[in-house]
């Protein structure tokens, strides 16, 4: 996690999709809820398959944690990435 300024930090984060999510627009809301600047570096994402996005998250820690336990309650898996491997955040 890198600080930013004035508490707002930016996080590498693997959000995976199950079939369910696909084709709702559940990061969009997370995105418009919380408050948080979402930069996509890649993604794949199938209907019949689920899928993932990974991204770097940028705002504050509450605004970040918020996030998280939404997409979590979605049934959305949320994965730190660090500088060697990925895990479960």
């Amino acid at each position: 996690m890198s600080e930013l300024n004035n508490g707002v930090h930016a996080v590498k984060l693997n959000f995976t999709f199950p079939t369910s999510q696909v084709n709702e627009p559940t990061l969009a809301i997370a995105v418009k809820k919380f408050g948080v600047l979402v930069d996509i570096r890649r993604a794949q994402v199938e209907e019949n398959v689920g899928g993932y996005i990974m991204c770097e998250v940028t705002g504050t820690d509450q605004q970040i944690d918020d996030m998280i336990n939404y997409l979590k309650s979605v049934d959305v898996g949320v994965g730190f990435i660090g500088s060697d491997d990925v895990q479960a955040y």
